[in-house]
This record gives C-alpha cells, structure tokens and sequence, in this order.
C-alpha cells in the first residue's frame, strides 16, 4: 500500500512539473510574440502602444532583460525618463554586462542633465572598464565628448545704434551691453545695462531678466530694469510674457504655430503705462522662414487706450545667415525728451536686418529702422529718425 501511495504522489508530482513546464512554454511563447509586435509599433513611432505590449510581455516574464530594455527605450522616446531608468537598471540587474542596458542607462543620466555631462561619462567609464572596444559605447563616449565640447554656460552681447532725426534734431546714440548665465538646461539669468543719449541727454537703465524652459513647448520670462538719472528713461520697467506651441510640426514644409504673449508696466513720475501684446509666430520650410505678428495695446496714465500693430518676417537661406525685414504701426512708450510726457507717441515704422553666423560662438548683426513719430494728442509729425545698428554675440 505505501508503495502505491509513493507512486501516485510521483505521478502526480510529474505531472505538475510537465503543465508548469507547459505553462511556463506558452508564457515564454506569448511574451515573445508581444515583444516582436511592441518592436514593430516602435518602428512606426507607436511609443505607447509599444509600452503597453512590453508591460504585458514583462508580468509574463518579470527576469527576460530583453523586454525590460526595449521598455526603456520606449519610455526614453517618450521622454519619461524615471521610468526608462528603473527598466534599464532592472535589466542590468539580471543581465550586468548587457551593453544595450548599459548604453540606455548612461543616455538617460545624460538626458536628465545635460548641463552636466560628467554625471553620465562616469557612468560610461565604468561600462567601458568592461568591454573597452564596443562601437556603441564608444559612439556614445564620442557623443559625450561633443557635448562637453560645444556646452556653454555664458554670452555676451554688445550692440549699439546710431539715429539722426530731422528738422536738425540732434541724434541720438545707445550702446546696450547684455550678459547672460545658463544656471540649467530649464533657467538662464541675463543681466543688461544700456547708456542712452537724447537731444544732449544722458540716461541709463540697469536690468535682469529670468528665463525659464517649462518643457519642449513652452518658455517663459519676468525681467525688471531700472533707470539711474531718469530723464527720459521709465523709473522702473516690469516686463513678463511667454511663448507656447500650439500646434506641433504639420510636415516640412509647414512647421510648428505659435502664440505669445507680452505685457509690461513703465512707471514714469507722472503715473503708470501699462502694456499688453498677444502675438502669433508660424513656421515654414524646417523653420527657415517664419512669419510672426504683435497686437499692441497700450494704456496711459490717464487710461486711455491705444492700440498698434507689428508684422516681421525672417528667413535663412543658409544656416548660417539670418535676414529680417519688418512694418510696425504701435506706440513709444519712453520718448519723454521733448516734455510731451503725457502723450503716447505713435510711431510708423519699416525695419531690416540680418545676422550672421560667423563661427558655433560668434554671431555678428546689423539692422536699419525708418521711423515716422506723431504726437497722438494733436495728430501732428513730430520728426523722423532713422537708425542704423550693429552688434556681436559671443557664447562661451
């Protein structure tokens, strides 16, 4: 009887092995045929639908790093990169010398911040101790390398403008010096000082601007200046805005739409202006021309309002040489040197310019400005000015 007893728990033991064996078979199959599909939705940019396959293929088979790195990859495509980095490290777990797992992991650490590249070249060092001659790791070491090479932390502009006005007014003159810090791939902070000379007057303004990155979208700034001898310069200028995509890339030929927005408040002795200009940008062509526009609404210290205009096109026709050209019909808001300093003054004007490219760290540009001024209150010309300007931008 014992003897039977052994032999039918035997029977019985085999015979779950051979379904758990089968079972195992079947999930080893069906996580197999998912992976081959999320790899064809990859093919064709389908990133979620490839993700959702992977979660699938990967409660099947939680130790395959097969799947665990092709889920990295798609959750990288998708910039969500916390979770491409657990998939990645847990493909590494069970497999620690699988280079793709070893290449998305150092390109994720280089994503979250590509400020600091050394974060991920130290990583790499440690891959490339163990296989020193892989391609793709090497490509990737070339990568970084590039990368520190051309990443710039500072640019400085210097800029200046000539205006000769008629009815032999006498000109006037500005040099503008900007400097500006990238504090992270998200944040820059520039600092600008301009010194101004009108109708025999000096004045000069100081300032800071913010600028921040929210995502691939959208960018947004708040700057603030001030002004030393205020003649005919605002007090204090608060300025803030933003520009966001609206619409993504339609082909190449018709690229991203945007809007914009711009406000700004000028508080002169005599009470505030107050500034707001929404906008639209379109793109063209892989963004080698675009066609943009500003409606200005202004209102003064008494609260009247005052609305104009701007249009302005720029195209490249190389990649390193930019032309403008442009008509506005808006309002001056810092024009108090001719003690009209409770008028807008209204102001036509026609604008071309180009920079170029001269080197990846050097950027030269000229501009000219045709201006018709008119005192809004009497309707009457005040004078014209024309302004010629040029300027140097150095990234280093």
């Amino acid at each position: 009887m014992y003897y039977k007893f052994v032999l039918i728990v035997s029977i019985l033991f085999c015979s779950y092995q051979t379904v758990a064996t089968t079972n195992r078979d079947n999930d080893a199959i069906k996580a197999d045929q998912l992976l081959k599909e999320s790899i064809d939705a990859k093919k064709t940019q389908n990133f979620e639908l490839a993700i959702s396959k992977l979660i699938k293929a990967n409660q099947l088979q939680p130790n395959n790093s097969d799947i665990l790195v092709q889920l990295g990859f798609n959750y990288y495509a998708l910039t969500q990169l916390e979770q491409a980095k657990k998939s990645f490290e847990s493909a590494l777990d069970i497999a620690p010398n699988y280079v793709d797992a070893q290449y998305g992991l150092v390109s994720v650490v280089l994503a979250k911040d590509p400020n600091h590249p050394e974060k991920a070249k130290l990583l790499l060092d440690k891959y490339l101790n163990l296989t020193p001659n892989d391609e793709q790791l090497l490509s990737l070491q070339a990568n970084i390398d590039n990368i520190k090479k051309n990443t710039h932390y500072w640019n400085i502009v210097l800029s200046g403008t000539h205006g000769r006005l008629s009815k032999s007014l006498p000109n006037w003159n500005e040099v503008d010096l900007a400097l500006s810090y990238r504090l992270s791939q998200q944040n820059t902070l520039t600092g600008h000082f301009t010194q101004a000379n009108r109708f025999h007057s000096n004045d000069q303004k100081i300032g800071l601007t913010y600028w921040h990155t929210f995502n691939n979208k959208a960018y947004g700034y708040l700057s603030g200046s001030v002004a030393t001898s205020k003649k005919f310069y605002a007090t204090y200028t608060i300025t803030t805005g933003g520009d966001y995509q609206l619409f993504s890339p339609y082909n190449d030929q018709i690229n991203s739409f945007h809007i914009t927005l711009d406000a700004k408040l000028d508080h002169y002795n005599d009470g505030n202006i107050k500034t707001i200009s929404p906008g639209i940008e379109q793109f063209f062509f892989n963004d080698r021309l675009s066609i943009a526009g500003k409606w200005f609404n202004t209102f003064d210290q008494d609260n009247h309002h005052m609305s104009g205009y701007l249009f302005k096109t720029t195209i490249s026709p190389t990649e390193e040489l930019h032309l403008f050209a442009g008509y506005a019909n808006s309002q001056e808001t810092s024009d108090r040197s001719i003690k009209f300093n409770r008028s807008l003054i209204k102001v036509k004007s026609h604008f071309i310019g180009l920079s170029y490219d001269i080197s990846n760290s050097i950027t030269g540009f000229v501009n000219y400005n045709n201006e018709e001024r008119v005192q809004t209150n009497h309707s009457r010309k005040l004078y014209t000015k024309k302004t010629l300007g040029c300027g140097i931008k150095w990234t280093f």
